[in-house]
């Protein structure tokens, strides 16, 4: 009796090690945040996305950013590249940031020839200060870093 009990209680340890894992994402979004470039007065938004296993050959990853005041989003498609292990994206300059409102990031990865999403990873931005209270011309001009005679 003694051993029956030993062997179901082994059995039981043995069968909760079988837990089924989740599968490994492609990508990680592993920083980000809005930036201001003084020198061009321009705001803009951008993450770095890291690999975590290897992409499938011929992939695409499609980012997509929220704009501020639209319902419209701006796309950034790159090509996955063998040995590559991050990828940067960017926004263009935008207008409108306002602050502590959240902006969403899509990263897809999708298969060349059909488009299918292989995987997505989302995740959200807040600026720290509203686009209004920073200078809308550039505070410097030229390579010097001259001071900007119109302000």
């Amino acid at each position: 009796m003694r051993l029956v009990f030993i062997i179901c209680c082994c059995l039981g340890l043995m069968l909760s090690a079988c837990k089924e894992e989740a599968p490994t994402p492609f990508l990680k979004i592993v920083g980000g945040s809005f930036m201001f470039n003084y020198r061009y007065s321009k705001m803009s938004y951008g993450f770095v996305a890291r690999q975590l296993k290897p992409l499938p050959e011929g992939s695409v990853l499609e980012a997509s950013f929220d704009l501020p005041g639209t319902e419209r989003k701006f796309v950034i498609t790159k090509p996955a590249k063998t040995g590559q292990l991050q990828y940067s994206f960017e926004t263009e300059p935008l207008r409108g940031v306002k602050k502590d409102t959240p902006y969403k990031v899509q990263l897809k990865l999708l298969e060349a020839n059909t488009g299918k999403e292989l995987g997505l990873v989302e995740q959200v931005f807040k600026s720290d200060v509203d686009q209004s209270t920073l200078p809308t011309e550039a505070l410097v001009v030229g390579p010097g870093y001259q001071i900007n005679p119109e302000n």
